[in-house]
Formats: structure tokens, C-alpha cells, sequence
């Protein structure tokens, strides 16, 4: 599956459209505070193609149509190693979706963690705790890959950029994103 940015609206439209194959056992990174606002320089409004307001950014929300995703509630943001860390629950198996955003320049990257082969091999040898391959509870439950890394272990994903990243788009900084 591919991702589209804005970055908080390809998480929201994610984690409403699939099943992460990928979850950590705690919003990453482990021990570290939560921001209580998102930056400034993500804020902003998105249009889509049509030059429609598509999704607002403010200081703790995130409005796409009308759903509304409060930061601290729905979702939690963390900073490490350069990276803003997104974490979102899962409803279904308790554990936590995560997704990095990465500033270069004038513009962000947003990485997602894939459970393909080169990954979980890399997760095998970096983790003190080995990837465990689970089922979600219930039907039709699905099949996901559980990480627990410690701080250390998380800041080092981020450092080797272990994570699948889109093409760098604009950042917003308080202004209006046009596709």
C-alpha cells in the first residue's frame, strides 16, 4: 500500500483503511515525554486537487471533513533523533501504530515501519527482545509483527532510517499546502 501526504492525513487515512502489520507495545519512543502541540512548522491547511480544503492542522488537532483526531486523546507525538513520532492505538489489539516525520530542509518525509523480510531480519538482530508474529483477537483477525525496542533501540531505527519513506513534500508552516 502507498501513503499520501500530508503525512496526518495518510496516518489517519491508514489506520482507518488497514490493519498495521507493524505494531510497537507502547507509543514510541519509550520513556519520553509527549509533546503537547504539534509543531509549528506542520500546522497548516491541505487542498486537495480541486483546491478544496481537504485536512487543518492546528495546535493539537487534526481536521480532515468532519473528523476531528486530538492530540493527547487519539493520538500522541513524541521527538527523537530528529524525528517527530507519531503513535496512534489499535483498537483491536491494544498495541500502538507508529510513524516518523522527518523535516529536510523546507520540506518532511514520513516513514511508516513495513513488515517486509530485510526488516524483520534487521529487527532480529538490532532488538534484545526478538519481533513476535501475532493474530489479532477476533474475526476475521489479522496476522501483525509486535516490537518492543527500548529507547536505545528505537533511536538507532531512526538514526539508520529502518522505516519506508515517501517522496519529501512541502512543509506547511502555518500556510496552505496546494497538491
Amino acid at each position: 500500500m502507498t501513503f499520501r501526504f500530508p503525512p496526518f492525513i495518510a496516518v489517519a487515512l491508514l489506520v482507518t483503511a488497514c490493519t498495521p502489520k507493524v505494531q510497537f507495545d507502547e507509543p514510541m519512543p519509550p520513556s519520553r515525554w509527549n509533546l503537547p502541540n504539534i509543531p509549528k512548522d506542520y500546522r497548516g491547511t491541505f487542498l486537495d486537487e480541486e483546491g478544496q480544503v481537504e485536512t487543518v492542522i492546528g495546535k493539537d488537532t487534526i481536521r480532515t471533513g468532519e473528523d476531528v483526531m486530538v492530540n493527547g486523546e487519539d493520538f500522541l507525538l513524541r521527538r527523537m533523533a530528529g524525528h517527530l513520532v507519531y503513535s496512534q492505538p489499535v483498537p483491536e489489539t491494544g498495541q500502538w501504530e507508529v510513524y516518523v516525520l522527518r523535516k529536510e530542509g523546507e520540506d518532511m518525509v514520513l516513514g511508516a515501519f513495513k513488515d517486509n523480510d530485510a526488516f524483520l531480519r534487521r529487527m532480529a538482530t538490532l532488538l534484545e527482545v526478538d519481533p513476535e508474529r501475532l493474530k489479532a483477537p477476533g474475526k476475521p483477525g489479522y496476522k501483525y509483527t509486535l516490537l518492543r525496542p527500548s529507547a536505545k533501540e528505537f533511536k538507532t531505527i531512526l538514526k539508520e532510517r529502518l522505516y519506508e519513506e515517501e517522496a519529501p513534500k512541502p512543509l506547511p508552516k502555518g500556510g496552505v499546502i496546494k497538491p
